[in-house]
């Protein structure tokens, strides 16, 4: 039975270190930059946050 108790522990703890993952959260996601003519500069940031459990690593950044 003592043999037995580290595999059941093993086995309950298992789904718990699988589904650890990042999860990004943004204040807002879209913003209305309004009319711009060419040349024009327009700035915003992007407020954003990590509620998961694991590190949240951004590789790649493109506009649309």
């Amino acid at each position: 039975m003592r043999k037995l108790i580290p595999y059941m522990i093993f086995l309950f703890l298992l789904p718990v270190i699988s589904y650890a993952q990042p999860a990004i959260e943004f204040n807002s996601e879209s913003y209305d930059a309004g009319t711009a003519t060419q040349g024009d500069i327009i700035e915003h940031n992007f407020e954003f946050t990590n509620k998961g459990d694991e590190d949240l690593l951004i590789e790649k950044v493109t506009s649309s």
